[in-house]
């Protein structure tokens, strides 16, 4: 834990290209999902999908907007609405580790190049596990696998991860297009 927390505390930005598996325990179906995320601190991020392309969810700390480009619909609401845990908080808790779980070290056979942490949340976060596998050499973030409240899994791998680009704040709004139905979801 000590290790990873030193790793990130300097780590002011993070972007990777990701795969994301989703698997619900009620109907048993698994959706996959691919695109490009980007985090910057404080509380900043931008997940775009490719694969099926379309959807964006962007937040700049304060706002959050959810972009469906097939329904040509945006969900805007504050940014805390969200919950601001699980995996939307990945780059701010990495140095915060103990603070903020208990962990344990998990078998990694399978990955021999990598430290495989579970981690469950020490106070009501909206999930009741986060599973974290990080490279060995350098701690960078390889798979986060995310069970929720009802037993669903997220699962998102992690390649082509660079920290500390320069990212500019602009990247962190998004601008509604013409003839978009806009949703508040904080209400009117």
């Amino acid at each position: 834990i000590k290790g990873v927390e030193a790793a990130y505390t300097d780590v002011k930005t993070l972007r990777a290209d990701f795969v994301q598996v989703t698997r619900s325990a009620a109907m048993g179906n698994e959706t996959r999902q691919r695109g490009r995320v980007t985090l910057k601190r404080p509380r900043m991020m931008r997940w775009e999908f490719t694969q099926p392309a379309g959807n964006t969810f962007v937040t700049n700390g304060d706002q959050m907007w959810v972009w469906s480009a097939a329904d040509q619909q945006v969900v805007i609401s504050k940014a805390g609405a969200a919950g601001g845990q699980g995996m939307a908080q990945l780059l701010d808790d990495l140095n915060r580790l103990g603070e903020l779980f208990d962990a344990t070290m998990v078998d990694n056979s399978d990955h021999p190049n990598s430290v495989v942490l579970s981690l469950t949340p020490k106070t009501e976060a909206g999930f009741q596990r986060l599973t974290l596998r990080l490279a060995s050499k350098d701690y960078s973030v390889q798979s986060v696998v995310m069970l929720d409240a009802f037993g669903n899994e997220v699962s998102l791998t992690f390649n082509q991860v660079k920290n500390n680009l320069e990212i500019g704040d602009d990247q962190f709004t998004f601008s509604i297009p013409a003839g978009a139905k806009v949703l508040n979801a904080d209400g009117p």
